[in-house]
């Protein structure tokens, strides 16, 4: 039973906490880094987003994502919200779990390639705008872990 202090603080008593065999999972947001742009580098609170369009037009940012406890192979789901907005675009995460590449019990899937298309308003200045982003994590033994970072788009790249 939690005491009333315990639950105002939202703090769980012993008997609430996962099992010490249950596997524990986690999810940091990142962006591509290294000489050849397929290191995970963590972002920062605030850190900058890229837009790029690879001369294809539409707009979109690269992402990594490092995971602990999932192995080799998870599904990765993406938010983004407009945070002046509250716009929002959303990348499901595909039918089939993408491959990641693990080192040790961390495992990264880098590039990821989000679309960015309504994020903002058509004509509206997207360079310096503070957008959420979201990483939602599972795999097929049905695991879950996501975390969330602010970051500001930079049109540096367009």
């Amino acid at each position: 039973v939690l005491s009333p202090l315990l639950a105002a603080f939202g703090c769980a008593s012993n008997d609430e906490r996962p099992p010490a065999d249950e596997p524990v999972a986690s999810v940091d947001i990142g962006i591509p880094g290294g000489d050849d742009g397929l290191e995970f580098e963590s972002l920062p609170a605030g850190g900058g987003l890229r837009l790029q369009t690879f001369g294809q037009g539409g707009t979109h940012i690269l992402f990594g994502i490092r995971t602990v406890g999932f192995g080799t192979r998870a599904f990765v789901a993406m938010t983004l919200r407009n945070l002046a907005t509250g716009a929002e675009v959303i990348s499901p995460a595909p039918v089939r779990p993408q491959l990641f590449i693990c080192e040790n019990d961390a495992c990264a899937l880098v590039p990821l390639l989000v679309m960015t298309a309504g994020l903002a308003e058509t004509g509206t200045e997207r360079d310096g705008l503070a957008v959420e982003v979201r990483a939602d994590v599972h795999n097929d033994a049905g695991l879950e872990a996501s975390a969330t970072r602010e970051g500001v788009l930079s049109t540096e790249d367009l």
